[in-house]
């Protein structure tokens, strides 16, 4: 019984989490589709689609176009392959992405090129986030530490 009982708790903890990190890569496929786009209006659709609607209706969205382009100009396209997880939570997500073309294998691609996305779940809706993504260079994330 105990082994049921045990059996069944891991099975609901096991499915939760792979629910929780199938919502935080459909987020992730979004951006990263609207980014390879790279036009206003794929990136300000993956923004109403994503940011949290109490959040949607308070942001200037063309400051958050604005500085989703500055990413799409810095990387270009990026790779679906996600290159490196850094953290999975319920609450957090924190991937490292290359550029298209880019094997994923390989080990010596420079901070420069390596893009941080930092995803967050809304707590009372976990298909949205709380705020926009953290993106940055892994040479910016490597100077704070």
């Amino acid at each position: 019984m105990r082994i049921l009982l045990f059996a069944f708790f891991a099975l609901l903890f096991s499915s939760n989490c792979l629910s929780q990190t199938k919502t935080q890569t459909t987020i992730l496929n979004k951006f990263i589709t609207a980014h390879n786009k790279g036009t206003e209006k794929a990136i300000s659709t993956f923004i109403k689609d994503t940011y949290h609607p109490d959040v949607y209706k308070r942001i200037n969205l063309q400051e958050h176009i604005s500085f989703y382009n500055q990413i799409v100009n810095e990387f270009g396209p990026l790779n679906y392959v996600v290159y490196k997880t850094v953290k999975t939570t319920s609450d957090r997500y924190v991937v490292h992405l290359i550029k298209q073309g880019e094997n994923t294998n390989n080990q010596y691609i420079k901070p420069d090129d390596i893009l941080v996305v930092k995803l967050d779940i809304s707590k009372d809706n976990n298909r949205f986030m709380p705020h926009g993504l953290g993106l940055g260079s892994l040479t910016c994330e490597l100077r704070k530490e």
